[in-house]
Order: structure tokens, then sequence, then C-alpha cells
């Protein structure tokens, strides 16, 4: 809630700032949550979310140097490669937000279903963020194929291919003071994230 009202408050106000303060708050949050708490599940998905998020930077790299597929408008006063300061801060939180939601649901679920339902709802996320993130002119995606408004139809389904790779990884991955562990599912989400964008750009771009 607090991450989707900083990016409404960017568009409201037309100022990409509030989605970095808003991500910097979060983390804030959840990183002094998990030390208050002592939770063993927090701690690992903090850990993870880090190196994924910090991945991330080379996915963002290859669609704006590479590909063209991205431009950022704003770098919240430090650019990181090809991204602003935030967008590592960002995808922690989404890996953090999005693993701890796989794990309850496989508390209830078959493993698949709960991978399932991380996807789906991941690629619901685009209409909100991408749609949103044009007026508060944080980032933009040059017309390809299909658009819907602003969003391509490409970084729709890299979303879900994102959060395939959060849900499954996370799953394969987490089990509670295996700090390795949490390193080489990061790895592998970053690398799934990577993946997820350079062949949905290649399909639908």
């Amino acid at each position: 809630m607090l991450t989707l009202a900083g990016i409404i408050l960017g568009a409201v106000f037309t100022n990409p700032r509030f989605i970095g303060y808003t991500a910097f708050v979060v983390i804030t949050l959840l990183i002094g949550g998990g030390r208050i708490l002592r939770s063993s599940r927090l701690s690992w998905l903090l850990l993870y979310g880090l190196i994924s998020g910090i991945l991330e930077l080379w996915s963002d790299w290859i669609h704006v140097t590479r590909i063209g597929s991205l431009v950022y408008t704003d770098y919240f006063g430090l650019r990181l490669l090809a991204s602003p300061l935030y967008m590592p801060i960002g995808w922690w939180l989404t890996v953090v937000q999005f693993g701890y939601l796989a794990l309850r649901l496989r508390e209830r679920w078959p493993a698949w279903k709960a991978v399932a339902a991380v996807t789906a709802l991941g690629m619901s996320l685009p209409p909100w963020y991408e749609e949103l993130a044009a007026p508060a002119k944080a980032w933009y995606y040059p017309p390809s194929a299909v658009m819907l408004s602003h969003t391509p139809l490409w970084i729709i389904f890299t979303y879900g291919g994102c959060m395939f790779s959060i849900g499954t990884m996370t799953l394969l991955n987490y089990s509670p003071g295996a700090w390795g562990r949490a390193v080489v599912g990061g790895f592998f989400t970053g690398v799934g994230f990577m993946l997820s964008g350079i062949v949905c750009f290649a399909l639908l771009g």
C-alpha cells in the first residue's frame, strides 16, 4: 500500500522522487521489522531480495543501453549503471513481498499453485506501476508492437516471468538460516529477470 501510494503521489504531483522516497521508507520498515521480530524467514527474504535487486541493474542496463526499450527520465540523484538509485531498492522490496507471499501460499497449496498465483498477481502490476510512472515522469517505454496505453505488452509478460522466478526460486531455496541458499536463489532470480525481459521483448516488442 505504501509503495502504491508513492507512485500515485508521483503521478499526481508529476514528481518521480515520491517513488524513491517510498522505496527507502518501506525497505527501512522491513529491515527494522525483521530485527524487532527476529524473524528468520524475513531475514532470509531480505538477503535473497537484496541479491536479486542488485542483479536487476544488469537487466535495466541491457534494456536502456543495448536494446533501447526503456528510458529513465529521473535518477533520484544518482545513476547506478543505467538505473535510478531507488530501482534496486524497489526490486528488493518486490522480491521480499512476493517471496513471502509464495511461502505463505505454499502452506495451503501445492507449490505449482502458489507459483501460478504469484505469477498471475505479478502480471497485474504493470497497469498500475507503468501507467502511473509515465505521468510521474519517472520512466517510459518507446512505442513497441502492441501498447496498452503507456504499457507495452512485452512488459506485462516480463513481469510474469519475473514473478515466476521469484516464486520458484523462493520455494526451491528457502530454508531458515541457509544464507548461502539465499544468495544462490537471488543470483538465479536476477538471471531470471534478465532472461524474461530479453525473451519477452524479442517475441512481443
